[in-house]
Protein backbone atom coordinates (compact mmCIF):
# COMPACT_ATOMS: atom_id res chain seq x y z
CA UNK A 1 0.00 0.00 0.00
CA UNK A 2 1.43 3.52 -0.71
CA UNK A 3 -0.14 6.60 0.76
CA UNK A 4 0.40 10.18 -0.07
CA UNK A 5 -1.39 13.39 1.24
CA UNK A 6 -1.01 16.00 -0.60
CA UNK A 7 -3.00 19.47 0.69
CA UNK A 8 -6.74 18.72 0.21
CA UNK A 9 -5.70 15.24 -1.69
CA UNK A 10 -5.64 11.81 -0.58
CA UNK A 11 -3.92 9.06 -2.80
CA UNK A 12 -3.87 5.61 -2.02
CA UNK A 13 -2.40 2.57 -4.25
CA UNK A 14 -3.09 -1.08 -3.57
CA UNK A 15 -1.33 -3.97 -5.93
CA UNK A 16 -2.58 -7.15 -7.26
CA UNK A 17 -2.44 -8.70 -4.00
CA UNK A 18 -4.17 -6.24 -1.97
CA UNK A 19 -7.18 -5.77 -4.36
CA UNK A 20 -7.35 -9.48 -4.03
CA UNK A 21 -7.44 -9.45 -0.65
CA UNK A 22 -10.01 -6.19 -0.41
CA UNK A 23 -12.22 -8.39 -2.72
CA UNK A 24 -12.12 -11.91 -0.59
CA UNK A 25 -11.65 -10.41 2.63
CA UNK A 26 -13.86 -6.72 2.34
CA UNK A 27 -10.77 -5.27 3.59
CA UNK A 28 -6.62 -4.71 3.15
CA UNK A 29 -4.63 -2.74 5.55
CA UNK A 30 -1.35 -1.56 6.84
CA UNK A 31 0.02 -0.31 9.75
CA UNK A 32 3.05 1.68 11.07
CA UNK A 33 4.21 1.07 14.78
CA UNK A 34 5.17 4.60 16.37
CA UNK A 35 6.36 3.60 19.44
CA UNK A 36 5.61 0.49 22.07
CA UNK A 37 2.38 -1.11 22.06
CA UNK A 38 -0.49 -1.32 19.67
CA UNK A 39 -2.24 2.15 20.87
CA UNK A 40 0.66 3.88 19.16
CA UNK A 41 0.50 3.74 15.65
CA UNK A 42 -1.09 4.80 11.94
CA UNK A 43 -3.29 2.34 10.39
CA UNK A 44 -4.65 2.70 6.94
CA UNK A 45 -7.14 0.35 5.24
CA UNK A 46 -9.35 0.37 2.44
CA UNK A 47 -12.39 -1.71 3.43
CA UNK A 48 -15.71 -2.92 1.43
CA UNK A 49 -18.56 -1.13 3.20
CA UNK A 50 -20.72 2.40 3.21
CA UNK A 51 -19.74 4.59 -0.06
CA UNK A 52 -21.84 5.14 -3.17
CA UNK A 53 -21.16 3.23 -6.19
CA UNK A 54 -17.87 4.93 -7.99
CA UNK A 55 -17.71 7.25 -4.58
CA UNK A 56 -14.93 6.30 -2.43
CA UNK A 57 -15.52 7.64 1.07
CA UNK A 58 -12.98 8.69 3.63
CA UNK A 59 -12.94 8.63 7.59
CA UNK A 60 -10.34 8.91 10.07
CA UNK A 61 -10.07 8.84 13.97
CA UNK A 62 -7.94 7.10 16.79
CA UNK A 63 -4.78 7.26 14.11
CA UNK A 64 -6.88 4.74 12.13
CA UNK A 65 -7.80 6.54 8.29
CA UNK A 66 -10.29 4.15 6.25
CA UNK A 67 -11.02 4.44 2.79
CA UNK A 68 -14.68 2.70 1.88
CA UNK A 69 -15.46 1.34 -1.38
CA UNK A 70 -18.85 0.11 -2.52
CA UNK A 71 -18.50 -4.14 -2.89
CA UNK A 72 -19.75 -3.77 -6.38
CA UNK A 73 -16.92 -1.31 -7.10
CA UNK A 74 -14.13 -3.63 -5.65
CA UNK A 75 -15.22 -6.31 -7.58
CA UNK A 76 -15.18 -5.02 -10.96
CA UNK A 77 -12.16 -3.34 -10.09
CA UNK A 78 -10.21 -5.90 -9.89
CA UNK A 79 -11.22 -7.78 -12.68
CA UNK A 80 -11.28 -4.47 -15.31
CA UNK A 81 -8.43 -2.48 -16.73
CA UNK A 82 -9.51 0.19 -14.49
CA UNK A 83 -6.78 2.49 -12.58
CA UNK A 84 -8.98 3.72 -9.82
CA UNK A 85 -11.52 6.04 -8.37
CA UNK A 86 -11.38 9.82 -8.13
CA UNK A 87 -14.11 11.41 -6.01
CA UNK A 88 -14.39 14.87 -4.05
CA UNK A 89 -15.67 14.05 -0.63
CA UNK A 90 -17.45 17.18 1.15
CA UNK A 91 -18.21 17.34 4.62
CA UNK A 92 -18.52 19.99 7.25
CA UNK A 93 -17.84 22.67 4.63
CA UNK A 94 -14.60 21.11 3.68
CA UNK A 95 -13.30 19.27 0.53
CA UNK A 96 -11.26 16.37 0.47
CA UNK A 97 -9.99 14.62 -2.51
CA UNK A 98 -10.09 10.58 -2.67
CA UNK A 99 -7.81 8.93 -5.05
CA UNK A 100 -7.60 5.01 -5.16
CA UNK A 101 -6.02 3.44 -7.88
CA UNK A 102 -3.99 0.31 -9.14
CA UNK A 103 -0.14 0.53 -7.67
CA UNK A 104 1.75 0.32 -11.08
CA UNK A 105 5.52 -1.63 -11.80
CA UNK A 106 8.08 1.36 -11.77
CA UNK A 107 9.98 2.36 -14.64
CA UNK A 108 12.66 3.64 -12.80
CA UNK A 109 13.14 1.24 -9.83
CA UNK A 110 16.58 1.60 -7.77
CA UNK A 111 18.66 -2.19 -8.14
CA UNK A 112 17.98 -3.77 -5.25
CA UNK A 113 13.95 -2.93 -4.55
CA UNK A 114 12.83 -4.96 -7.53
CA UNK A 115 10.39 -6.95 -4.76
CA UNK A 116 8.79 -3.51 -4.31
CA UNK A 117 7.01 -4.55 -7.49
CA UNK A 118 6.59 -8.24 -6.73
CA UNK A 119 2.64 -7.55 -7.13
CA UNK A 120 2.37 -4.74 -8.98
CA UNK A 121 0.06 -3.98 -11.98
CA UNK A 122 2.05 -3.75 -14.93
CA UNK A 123 2.56 -0.78 -16.21
CA UNK A 124 0.33 0.40 -18.91
CA UNK A 125 3.41 2.45 -20.52
CA UNK A 126 5.15 -0.65 -20.73
CA UNK A 127 2.75 -2.53 -23.05
CA UNK A 128 4.76 -5.18 -25.22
Amino acid sequence: MKLRIKGTAIRLRRDRKGLDELVTTDQTQEALRLGPGRSVAFSCSVEIGNAHRGQPRANYGSGRLVLFIDGSDAREWRGSDRVGFDHEQVAENAMMRIILERDFACFDRPSGDESDDAYAFQNPSDAC
